[in-house]
C-alpha cells in the first residue's frame, strides 16, 4: 500500500515533466540525455532537501499527528495545484494565441537586494528553449530544473511526515522524472501535443488530494 501511495506521489510530481516532454516532441525540440539528467538530478536534490527538513520538523510531534499534518499539507497543495490548473485551462481557452509562443515575460525574476542576487525562474516549463535553437542546452536545463524542482519542494516536505523513506522516494521521483519526460517526448513526436496538456493538467491535483485525505483519516 505504501509503495502504491509513493508511486502515485511520484506520478503527481512528474506530470508537469511529462507535459513539457510532449510539448518538446511536438515541436521537434531536442532534449539531450545530459540535459535530462541535469533536470532529474535537480528534482532529486529538491526532494531530498525538503524531505530532510520535513523529517526534522516531524520529530517534534507524535507519529500520528505528523502523518495527519503531512496529509493536511498534501491536501492543501493538491487543492492549490488543481485550482491553478483549472485557471490555466480557462485562460488558454480564452486565448486565441498558442500557449507556447516565446515572449519576453516567460522569465520571472526574483530580486534579493540584500544579497545582490537576481534569481531567474521559468514560469512555464514548456518554454525552456529560450534561444529557440531547437535544443535544450545545459544552461536551459538548469532553468527548467529549477522550475520543476520548486513545484516538488513543498510536496516533498509534506510527504516526509508520512514516514516515507527519503532515499527511496528520491530515487523513485528521479527515475520517474527521467522516464516520464522521455515518454512525453516520444508521444509528442508521434501524435503531437494538442489537448494533452489540458487533459492531464488537473491529474496531479487530484492525486495529491487523494493522498492527503487517505493519510488524514
Amino acid at each position: 500500500m505504501e509503495f502504491l501511495a509513493l508511486a502515485m506521489f511520484a506520478l503527481a510530481l512528474n506530470m508537469d515533466s511529462f507535459a513539457a516532454g510532449v510539448a518538446y516532441g511536438a515541436r521537434n525540440i531536442k532534449l539531450p540525455i545530459p540535459s535530462l539528467v541535469i533536470i532529474s538530478l535537480m528534482s532529486m536534490g529538491a526532494i531530498t532537501v525538503s524531505m530532510l527538513a520535513g523529517r526534522a520538523v516531524a520529530g517534534y510531534f507524535s507519529v500520528v499527528f505528523a502523518q495527519r499534518l503531512g496529509g493536511a499539507i498534501l491536501l492543501l497543495i493538491g487543492l492549490w495545484v488543481l485550482a491553478q490548473a483549472l485557471q490555466e485551462n480557462r485562460s488558454k481557452s480564452r486565448s486565441s494565441g498558442g500557449p507556447l509562443r516565446g515572449k519576453p515575460d516567460q522569465i520571472l525574476q526574483i530580486h534579493i537586494r540584500s544579497l545582490g542576487l537576481i534569481i531567474k525562474v521559468l514560469r512555464e516549463p514548456s518554454r525552456a528553449d529560450l534561444d529557440r535553437s531547437g535544443t535544450i542546452s545545459a544552461q536551459e536545463a538548469l532553468l527548467l530544473g529549477t522550475a520543476l524542482a520548486m513545484d516538488a519542494f513543498a510536496a516533498g516536505f509534506a510527504v516526509s511526515m508520512l514516514g516515507f523513506d527519503v532515499l527511496f522516494t528520491t530515487l523513485l521521483v528521479g527515475l520517474g522524472h527521467f522516464a516520464l519526460t522521455y515518454l512525453g517526448l516520444l508521444i509528442g513526436m508521434g501524435i503531437g501535443a494538442a489537448g494533452i496538456s489540458k487533459k492531464i493538467s488537473t491529474l496531479p491535483g487530484f492525486i495529491l488530494i487523494a493522498l492527503g485525505l487517505l493519510k488524514i483519516h
